[in-house]
């Protein structure tokens, strides 16, 4: 029975494999100081113009997925200042709801802890953030193997030592 309903299931969400864990952050910037920047799946960020804050959510593949701004007339119309800390703590908890919404529920932070408690725009952006309820930090990645997926062919055997791995040790 669970065989002819996998076969026929379609998934409507594509955003669920990053959700479960399945999907990985990118890999290979293990050389750079920060690899954190740039290895991620979503990732928050406060743009701060002249005139206005933005709050986006990044994906590392389509760019810019949900925004909110103090640009947009529902959001201006109920703030003194378009850039005060007030309006970098709303445009944090209109973002939130937006992303929850949608069904997305981790990001990374798009700026460094320093930066996050330099500016107090952005220590303001971000604990709305976590208020609302979306998780600043990604689930970990859960490796492809035969004790998650029966249909894997074969099952991952234990690397063991070489002679030269134990004379490295001496």
């Amino acid at each position: 029975m669970a065989t002819r309903f996998v076969k026929s299931l379609v998934n409507r969400n594509p955003r669920n494999n990053e959700l479960m864990g399945r999907q990985a952050a990118n890999i290979g910037y293990q050389f750079e100081k920060d690899k954190s920047a740039r290895s991620y799946i979503y990732k928050v960020e406060l743009v701060e113009g002249k005139s206005h804050r933005e709050g986006r959510l990044v994906h590392y593949k389509d760019g810019i997925v949900i925004s909110a701004s103090t640009k947009e007339p529902s959001i201006a119309n109920q703030l003194y200042s378009k850039t005060d800390t007030s309006a970098a703590l709303n445009i944090g908890r209109v973002l939130a709801l937006r992303c929850l919404q949608s069904g997305i529920h981790f990001a990374m932070p798009g700026a460094t802890k320093e930066a996050i408690e330099k500016s107090q725009h952005q220590t303001y952006f971000f604990k709305a953030l976590e208020e609302e309820g979306l998780t600043l930090k990604e689930p970990d990645h859960i490796e492809h193997s035969y004790e998650n997926d029966k249909s894997f062919t074969w099952k991952r055997y234990p690397l063991k030592p070489t002679r030269q791995d134990k004379l490295d040790e001496l």
